[in-house]
């Protein structure tokens, strides 16, 4: 169970949460504390014109009056008053409400970037760690309301605070236990709120995990990414059980919620409903008494309400904030996460001309296995390694740290001879240009999909864009959509065209080309493209290999054979490097690994 967070982090969360809404926008935050400021005395005044409208219309009606114009002008006065009162009242209510919405709209905006700019900080290990998206859907659920619901309740508690006041000292004047008795009377009900509100809370949070879940379970029956197989395998009815599984189970501990707080809502209910008796009994008491104006009653009755709901406000704009805070506890916990600066250290200029690996080693976050142990080799520009072994041997982890997407837990990786620590990742990574085997197919047009590679997007210069895809083999693919550069891809949005796997992977090596760099990285370039396409991007590797360093990591030897030198490697740690010839005159695992594909191709895999 996630524990409760103490008032020491309730207090530091609440002055960030005030501070972001002044952030946003200050002009709005400062109107709206002065529209409610103003608005405090205005059921006071509103409730003593009242009583005296009371009294007059009493008067009148009793001959108090010296004559019949008097009488009316008095009452006619006093209802001018009051309908002014209200319709300042209105007036305000209706200028915040429109600021309210207004900073509402802003805060949004304002809390999403920052969501989105800490997930773009955070280090790449994050996104393997299924604490993180837990995190990320909490702080998603707290970018609506929850900011502004505590700016406006710490402003709603001064507010509540001077009307209390105001109000109180109309009523005390009608017994010294009417105020206390109104007062308790909403009691109960604020702390079943308090109460079940903090239960609901932390039911919310514990179903974090199981709530993303069922949010993928329904994306595999709704995405286009799945459906084929979904369909094929015709599993729509298991995936629909699950889902229903996890509704049922979340509607079960809401059910019992509910229950409970019905429960003891109704006992709160009804413990109100006797202090308001007590009160009124006081009142009446007085009133056969003689001790009360007609307006004096009508104040009383007015003032019930006005004192409960003020009080009510109050004890719930405590229990409001503190409810509101832990819910921003969700954001602050995702907005907290340590982040990696891209930035930090030497800018890196020119070209990568040698690359070293000295003894590095690599765990994972989080974990306690080595996925590499001693990795030792050495790369220079005008050469092109390729790196070979089973899956899982390390080698997409490798070239993770090749581009500074990660960094070595042991040994160290040298630059141009200098450790390549003192310099900032993003710096260095402008040098590098990489297409991985999960490589993105972005549900944007074509020139999108091309230019994001120099980290741009809508801008592209035409020239450079169209090189890129001549190189990757990508123009034929182009030029046979309807839009061309600016058609739209992918089914999330109106007017997308789907590309098959192939045609997606050459879209993804015109990133690469159009971003260039003195090194490339090749993670699987050719795993989704037919033979003759994988000539022709073979070809090219060729090409691009000269004056650069190429690093490739490919399961396909008529890729892997072309490469200078080559890397075996073999739980997390190189067993064999040298080049084609030299590691089939070895034959050790590459011969072996090399001569099974060869014979699958030329006798069929039954020979083998």
């Amino acid at each position: 169970m996630t524990p409760t967070p103490t008032w020491r982090t309730h207090a530091r969360d609440l002055r960030a949460t005030l501070a972001l809404v002044w952030a946003t926008d200050p002009r709005q935050t400062a109107l709206i504390g002065t529209l409610s400021l103003v608005q405090a005395f205005v059921p006071a005044a509103s409730l003593w014109v009242a009583k005296l409208l009371l009294d007059a219309v009493a008067q009148a009606v009793t001959g108090g009056f010296a004559g019949e114009a008097e009488a009316f002008a008095r009452l006619a006065g006093l209802l001018a008053i009051q309908v002014g009162i209200g319709m300042l009242g209105s007036l305000l209510t209706t200028l915040q409400t429109a600021t309210q919405d207004l900073l509402g709209d802003a805060l949004q905006h304002a809390i999403s970037r920052r969501i989105l700019d800490k997930a773009a900080g955070l280090e790449l290990g994050r996104f393997e760690d299924a604490d993180t998206y837990d995190r990320l859907q909490n702080a998603y659920r707290e970018v609506g309301s929850r900011p502004l619901g505590v700016f406006t309740q710490v402003v709603g508690l001064g507010q509540a605070v001077i009307t209390l006041g105001s109000v109180s000292a109309l009523m005390a004047q009608l017994g010294w236990a009417v105020v206390p008795l109104v007062l308790l009377a909403s009691v109960p009900g604020v702390w079943v709120s308090s109460r079940f509100g903090t239960l609901d809370y932390r039911r919310l949070r514990r179903q974090a995990a199981d709530a993303r879940v069922q949010n993928y379970l329904g994306r595999l029956l709704t995405s286009d990414e799945a459906v084929k197989e979904v369909r094929l395998f015709g599993f729509e009815g298991y995936l629909l059980e699950r889902w229903r599984a996890y509704y049922l189970k979340f509607r079960a501990e809401l059910v019992a919620l509910i229950r409970r707080r019905s429960g003891w809502g109704l006992a709160a209910s009804l413990a109100s409903t006797g202090l308001i008796a007590l009160a009124t009994l006081a009142v009446l008491r007085r009133a056969a008494q003689g001790a009360l104006t007609v307006g004096d009653f009508g104040l009383f009755v007015q003032g019930i309400g006005a004192l409960q709901r003020q009080f009510s406000t109050l004890l719930q704009g405590v229990t409001g904030v503190q409810q509101n805070l832990l819910y921003m506890r969700n954001l602050f916990d995702f907005l907290e996460l340590p982040a990696r600066d891209l930035d930090a250290g030497e800018p890196w200029t020119g070209p990568i001309e040698r690359i070293d690996f000295e003894d590095v080693g690599f765990r994972y976050p989080l974990t306690d296995r080595d996925v590499l142990r001693g990795v030792t080799f050495s790369v220079v520009r005008g050469e092109s390694l390729a790196l070979v072994g089973e899956n899982g041997a390390g080698k997409t982890t490798l070239v993770k740290l090749l581009t500074r997407l990660y960094e070595p837990t042991s040994g160290r990786i040298l630059l141009n001879g200098q450790d390549a620590r003192r310099f900032s990742p993003r710096s260095v990574q402008r040098e590098i240009s990489g297409i991985f085997q999960d490589f993105g197919q972005y549900q944007m047009t074509v020139r999108e999909n091309v230019a994001v590679g120099r980290g741009g997007g809508g801008e592209g210069d035409a020239g450079p864009l169209r090189d890129a895809a001549d190189r990757a083999g990508a123009s034929a693919v182009i030029d046979a959509l309807p839009g061309g550069f600016e058609q739209m891809l992918g089914r999330a949005f109106a007017g997308g065209q789907q590309l098959s796997g192939g045609q997606w992977q050459r879209l993804a090596l015109a990133r690469l080309y159009y971003r260039g760099g003195s090194v490339l990285v090749f993670d699987e370039p050719t795993a989704a493209l037919d033979a003759n396409a994988e000539f022709e991007v073979i070809e090219q590797l060729r090409g691009q290999a000269q004056g650069r360093i190429t690093v490739i990591i490919s399961h396909r030897f008529s890729t892997v054979r072309l490469a200078d030198r080559i890397v075996v490697l073999d739980g997390g740690m190189i067993t064999e490097a040298g080049d084609h010839d030299a590691l089939m005159a070895l034959g050790g695992t590459y011969a072996a690994m090399f001569s099974l594909q060869a014979r699958g191709y030329l006798q069929g895999y039954g020979a083998v």
